[in-house]
């Protein structure tokens, strides 16, 4: 994603067996969403989602979903704020390190 002429964000999209976790036909997986720290609170990251959430729609699907670190206060509530819900959980690794992602889920 550009603002004028500087990359400042951008999207990993999967969908069918590409989904990492759920593999519903329904839905879209949100697996990456990144926006430069100089650039967040300016709203590219709500219009982000609304791109998504456009593209989602268009492929006729239900719900886009992502996985969110538990421990990462701040996304969990921008993603909140916006309608996410959590409906579940799954651990990943960091070399050794178990950590645990929060499923949320957006109805569209």
């Amino acid at each position: 994603m550009y603002k004028d002429s500087s990359l400042v964000g951008y999207i990993k999209l999967n969908e069918n067996e590409a989904q990492s976790d759920i593999k519903d036909r329904e839905s879209i997986e949100l697996e990456r969403i990144y926006v430069l720290s100089e650039f967040q609170g300016q709203g590219i990251g709500e219009w982000i989602l609304a791109q998504v959430i456009s593209m989602a729609k268009a492929k006729n699907r239900y719900y886009v979903w992502l996985g969110v670190w538990e421990h990462n206060p701040k996304a969990i509530k921008f993603y909140q704020r916006l309608g996410f819900y959590k409906f579940g959980s799954h651990p990943y690794f960091i070399g050794s390190d178990e950590q645990t992602d929060w499923l949320l889920r957006l109805d569209i």
